[in-house]
């Protein structure tokens, strides 16, 4: 069902905001509200690390992280419902590589 005014996503406005206060450390994202499906929260992030940031944060169980790919790149994310709101926690990174002879 979408929304047809902001106060029909106020659940997920909250949610981000009570996020914020409560771990101001939490490292920012890049987030997106849609209309077309207003209890979902969808978060892009820089690096795994951060991905385990956000997952702690919202006590989701590590048997929930799907390593995966997007187009080319490697990809950590998570689906879960935590405050009421459906989260989907995602990135891409450049796997780590060794050079010759440094190990």
């Amino acid at each position: 069902m979408s929304a047809e005014n902001l106060a029909e996503q106020a659940a997920v406005i909250t949610c981000l905001t009570g996020l914020a206060v409560g771990h101001p450390n939490l490292p920012a994202a890049y987030v997106t509200i849609s209309r077309h499906a207003p209890r979902e929260l969808h978060v892009q992030l820089d690096s795994p690390s951060k991905v385990e940031a956000w997952r702690e944060a919202l006590g989701v169980d590590a048997a929930l992280l799907v390593v995966d790919r997007i187009g080319d790149r490697p990809s950590l994310e998570f689906d879960a419902t935590a405050f009421g709101i459906d989260f989907h926690v995602y990135t891409t990174y450049q796997p780590a590589t060794v050079e010759a002879g440094a190990a």
